[in-house]
């Protein structure tokens, strides 16, 4: 037999269950905003302008894109997870943020307790890229051209603990040469000095380089991604090379720790929607950022396994931010 308090327990969660319900069924019902922890003009901020038209029609409601840059992402980033868990401020950030930079250096926040995932957007997909005057034009010549010169091959990326240095990283240990890194503030500066031959070469998504390709002032000779790209055919994987070699980047939608299921399902539903809208897919595969538009649970698998790869990197190579 069921006690009196009992009784009242049960009541109280059945209330507070139709209660986020009844909530849930009526969100949004004013605006939401994206965040970004970049400057104006990364490529955060290409994907949320894209979703941000499709995002207002479905919802029904202003979506306000806020760039909150500073803090190597860590001020933007902070901000949403200490934001309401509603599901009206949510986050748009780089795989960098949340699997990579807390293993270099001191971030307040964790990326796997401080916030729930919502859907992987696109892969960025990472090239290297050499000056014209680098003697390779494939991986392979590219290699024995790395280890004929041993400390001398100078590749830049958009910093330390970026997806772009880790993969230099990991492509250093696993084709047995000594890249040197040359961290920049940004991947635009380190592809401007690679073209001017300051240095050798530039890791950068092919979305930043494949018009300095096309116009033979850099040659993208290897992408990261397990295959190659089918938007540019001609340009081989590292893993033809390097077997197994994959380092990959991608940005992606969470929202703050907390957040009840319902909302969550919502926005995923609605993200996924405009990811995955002609006009959208086309565009994105057309910069060399291919549309994701996963589940909340494999952009959680997504998270933590690449949290852990990085990681295990970082250590085994010692990398600390300066």
């Amino acid at each position: 037999m069921i006690s009196a308090a009992s009784r009242a327990m049960l009541a109280a969660l059945a209330l507070a269950a139709a209660t986020v319900t009844a909530w849930a069924q009526d969100f949004p019902n004013r605006p939401l905003t994206i965040v970004l922890p970049y400057p104006p003009g990364a490529s955060t901020e290409q994907v949320a302008r894209m979703v941000q038209p499709i995002l207002q029609e479905r919802l029904k409601q202003p979506v306000v894109i806020e760039n909150k840059p500073g803090g190597n992402g860590s001020i933007g980033t902070m901000f949403v997870a200490r934001s309401p868990a509603d599901g009206y401020t949510i986050l748009l950030t780089t795989n960098a943020l949340m699997t990579i930079v807390p293993h270099v250096q001191a971030m307040p926040f964790d990326p796997l307790k401080d916030f729930v995932p919502l859907t992987t957007a696109i892969r960025g997909i990472l090239g290297l890229a050499v000056n014209p005057n680098v003697p390779a034009k494939n991986m392979a010549e590219f290699i024995a051209y790395a280890k004929a010169n041993p400390k001398k091959v100078h590749y830049g990326t958009a910093g330390i603990g970026s997806p772009q240095h880790m993969a230099g990283l990991l492509l250093n240990r696993e084709a047995g040469i000594d890249l040197v890194h040359v961290p920049y503030k940004g991947g635009a500066p380190a592809a401007n000095d690679a073209m001017g031959g300051h240095i050798q070469a530039v890791i950068a998504t092919i979305s930043s380089t494949l018009g300095q390709h096309s116009a033979g002032r850099l040659r993208i000779i290897g992408i990261g991604e397990k295959e190659r790209f089918a938007g540019q055919p001609d340009i081989q994987a590292i893993a033809e090379t390097v077997p197994g070699f994959e380092a990959t980047s991608w940005l992606a939608f969470y929202a703050p720790a907390g957040t009840p299921k319902a909302v969550v399902d919502v926005l995923n539903r609605e993200l996924v929607f405009a990811l995955s809208s002609p006009d959208v897919k086309k565009k994105l595969f057309d910069l060399g950022l291919p549309a994701v538009a996963d589940k909340p649970e494999e952009l959680d698998k997504r998270t933590r396994e690449d949290h852990k790869l990085w990681g295990d990197i970082a250590r085994q190579m010692n990398v600390r931010a300066e």
